[in-house]
């Protein structure tokens, strides 16, 4: 790969050294292309060009030009083109131009534009990304329980979701930021329209279709600080008005701004040799703690290739099909349960798509064939993946009246046996499948100018659980007039089942590394469903020509919550020696997959505005505020409830012992108590009178908000900063609720909490356990147009170096410089 990445590399500089960037040409230019163009676009142009543009689209005056360009196109807000004002959910459009002048290095730093998205970054260049919050349920476990895998991210609708562990990889997404046409999101439960998995809201990320006016050859290109280069060529040409075509490379590489790993046990950084040493004294894996990193400085890597064909044979028949190649890499959190937090995550995958639309019928089709490696190092961790989706839809018209039903299938295969060396060494050790099925409809009805009712309805067949889930969303909306528009919404979702969750059948031999000597991870055939259910009022308002406002006001439940919990501890005696002072007892510890009775509520308000000042200075903020709560709340981790299981037998297994010394320290003598069971075992759960009820979540800021400003103090040079912040927030882990804590606040002796001498000094406080203190970020971007065609930029991101920690356990995150060129041709 490293060959591969540096000859990318060489391409794309060489490529931004040899075409420029131009804007469309004012006499060729179709009415269309101009309502395509964002407000920074327009700023390009002169006075007299923008009078021109003017007359091209009807407007009379420089406010209805500007109102015309902020109303912009949505499709994943009803799977029909409309304008955004008149969108019945709560949804924003990122174009390309809005992200390319941002600043923004990844997909993910740019939905930091977004209001209800919240964006933290976790090592350079990886991020945890949350619609409206939600994560971390079920509190006090593993961090995978802190993963989003509630909202749904699609590629050209095409589902980009992880269905072996649940969530999304954000470092495996197959495509780069100069492919985007644009980012639509959609705030809230999803799946009537897009299926399971949108449940907190759906990101969907559009590429650019090759039209007779695409750039023949784009290119981006910037390096900078922390070994950070970034950038990707695109190559497109339609031959006809029939036939286009388009290939594109991309790369990406970061460095962290350390080479230290975090212990957990020993709550330090530490370098891998001595995280190596200490995994072995505190007894965690069998396997060797030097192979969990192969570059512990290394943050993310990528490199892809992606092609791209259009078909135009008539206005009733056209295809349009995607194909590509990722191979992506990065350290983040773990999705396991390692006496670190941090996680090396590999794999490559390619994949294909088609979109077609055949005399009135949608359709797409997609195949991804993936391998994965969650945890590198770890033996068992490495998937390999098929996942087949189709989806037909079809629009019926009747006037006031639109009806779209639809039907699509999705088949996902995971195997690993070709990534072990025996069978047992795998956590699925066989090809194993997961199958839905669904049949939808949505109907659209506007009985007056005014009033427009919504109803989208879906059934999901799935094979685990063998049952049908229904998801629904019904939506009314209100225009007071052409410039303010009411709106409510109610809508149930629900998420899939994982492959970890249904299909885990693996032993974790812990012989020699200390009780439990062997742990079983199961799955589970007839799981709950998680479910979320939403009511949302929205506001959206043009109280200007140049200002426009969205207010969203929601609340929601959700309850089913998976988690990998205890089933029983089990001892076993059988093996007592001779000598009664050594015996040795092998314990087991059965878990599985198995929906709690935790629930959650949330309430929270989102606000918007997208306001233009003047030709040269354009302002974008949002703001949002939540709260939310548990309910039936176990304050125990899955160590805590095992602990329990085994003090329920632990006092009569040790009498039992005493017995059994006894006897054969009088030789069995006649009238002696007889020789204790040989297995004891206790499947017991805490009990529910001591749940909690009320418990906040506070693993999402309660407020957080972006500002972002766009100053042209002439027409060649562009200005852009942005500030970003969230509030402090606290991210509970099973690590805070283990003896380790106790002892840390004085609850309990120190032998009982650590294995080895070395353990900390006690402390007053838990900032250690996910304590992550508020944040301001300011970005700022300077871009300056050298000619027609070459802009040129420097970026910075964090410019102020706020040097702290913005996710839970991960990496101290400071300031990032880059510079670099934007080339079209």
């Amino acid at each position: 790969m490293l060959f591969r990445k540096y000859i990318l590399l060489v391409m794309v500089l060489v490529g931004a050294n040899m075409f420029a960037q131009n804007k469309k040409d004012i006499n060729t230019i179709t009415k269309e292309e101009v309502l395509e163009l964002s407000i920074e676009e327009l700023a390009n142009y002169d006075l007299e060009e923008v009078m021109q543009l003017m007359d091209i689209v009807g407007a009379s005056t420089m406010e209805e030009l500007y109102e015309l360009l902020l109303n912009k196109a949505v499709t994943s807000a009803s799977k029909s083109e409309e304008n955004l004002f008149d969108s019945p959910l709560s949804t924003t459009v990122l174009s390309y131009e809005e992200i390319l002048g941002s600043g923004a290095t990844s997909i993910e730093e740019a939905l930091r534009l977004v209001p209800g998205v919240i964006v933290r970054e976790k090592t350079n260049g990886s991020y945890d990304v949350q619609i409206r919050g939600g994560q971390n349920m079920p509190m006090n476990n593993m961090l995978i329980y802190a993963e989003n895998t509630t909202t749904l991210v699609m590629v050209d609708g095409r589902p980009a979701f992880n269905y072996g562990m649940g969530g999304i990889l954000w470092e495996s997404l197959p495509i780069s930021l100069g492919e985007l046409d644009r980012i639509e999101v959609v705030r809230g439960p999803s799946s009537a329209l897009y299926g399971p998995n949108a449940v907190n809201g759906v990101i969907n990320l559009i590429s650019k279709r090759v039209t007779e006016d695409s750039p023949i050859v784009t290119a981006n290109a910037q390096g900078g600080s922390l070994g950070t280069y970034i950038g990707d060529v695109n190559v497109k040409k339609r031959f006809n008005e029939k036939i286009g075509v388009g290939v594109s490379a991309y790369f990406e590489q970061r460095d962290r701004n350390t080479d230290e790993i975090y212990s957990l046990y020993s709550d330090e950084f530490i370098s891998q040799e001595e995280y190596g040493i200490k995994n072995d004294m505190y007894k965690w894996s069998n396997d060797d703690a030097s192979q969990l990193f192969e570059d512990p400085s290394r943050a993310k890597e990528k490199l892809g290739v992606n092609a791209y064909l259009d078909l135009l044979l008539s206005e009733d028949l056209s295809f349009n099909i995607n194909a590509g190649y990722l191979d992506a890499m990065a350290t983040t959190s773990t999705l396991g349960d390692n006496p670190t937090p941090y996680n090396v995550r590999d794999g490559y995958s390619h994949y294909a798509t088609l979109n077609s639309n055949i005399y009135g019928f949608n359709f797409i089709g997609s195949l991804s064939k993936n391998t994965q490696d969650y945890c590198l190092g770890r033996t068992g961790w490495t998937q390999g993946f098929e996942i087949y989706n189709l989806s037909l839809d079809y629009l019926l018209d009747f006037d006031k009246l639109t009806i779209r039903p639809g039907i699509s299938y999705q088949s996902v295969y995971q195997d690993d046996r070709e990534h072990i060396e025996e069978l047992g060494q795998g956590y699925f050790n066989e090809r194993v499948n997961l199958t839905n099925y669904s049949v939808s409809a949505r109907f659209d009805y506007t009985p007056t100018e005014k009033i427009r009712l919504v109803a989208a309805l879906r059934g999901e067949k799935y094979s685990t659980p063998d049952k049908w889930a229904p998801s629904y969303q019904f939506i009314a909306s209100y225009k007071v007039n052409d410039n303010n528009l009411l709106r409510a919404v109610y809508s149930r979702a629900n998420q899939s089942t994982f492959m970890i969750n249904a299909h885990s059948n693996y032993t974790w031999n812990r012989e020699g590394l200390g009780s439990p000597e062997y742990v079983y991870f199961g799955g589970n055939d007839d799981p709950s469903l998680m479910t979320m259910d939403m009511i949302e009022l929205g506001y959206r308002t043009r109280p200007s020509k140049k200002v426009l406002l969205d207010f969203e006001l929601f609340y929601n439940k959700a309850n089913n919550y998976s988690a990998l919990m205890p089933d029983m501890m089990e001892t076993h005696l059988s093996d007592t020696p001779a000598d009664p002072t050594s015996y040795n007892p092998i314990t087991t510890l059965s878990t599985s997959h198995r929906a709690l009775d935790v629930n959650s509520k949330q309430y929270g308000l989102s606000f918007s505005a997208d306001v233009v000042f003047s030709e040269k200075l354009i302002m974008k903020a949002h703001a949002t505020y939540q709260q939310t709560s548990v309910d039936d709340f176990m304050d125990a981790s899955r160590d805590d409830v095992a602990a329990y299981q085994a003090s329920q037998y632990q006092g009569q297994m040790q009498n039992d012992v005493e017995q059994y010394v006894m006897y054969i320290m009088s030789g069995g003598a006649a009238g002696s108590p007889t020789p204790p069971q040989s297995t004891y075992s206790s499947d017991a759960q805490l009990d529910k009178s001591t749940y909690k009820n009320g418990v906040e979540n506070e693993a999402v800021p309660s407020f957080w908000g972006s500002l972002a400003l766009t100053y042209k103090p002439i027409k060649k040079l562009a200005i852009t900063a942005q500030g970003y912040y969230y509030d402090q927030y606290n991210l509970y882990t099973q690590y805070d609720t283990s003896a380790k804590r106790l002892y840390l606040i004085g609850q309990v002796p120190k032998e009982l909490a650590y294995p080895v001498s070395d353990a900390p000094e006690q402390k007053s406080n838990l900032e250690y356990t996910g304590n992550i203190n508020s944040k301001f970020l300011l970005n700022a971007k300077v871009n300056y147009e050298v000619n027609k065609n070459l802009n040129v930029f420097v970026n910075g991101r964090n410019i102020l170096n706020n040097e702290t920690q913005e996710y839970a356990f991960m990496d101290t995150i400071g300031a990032l410089y880059l510079a670099g060129v934007n080339i079209k041709f």
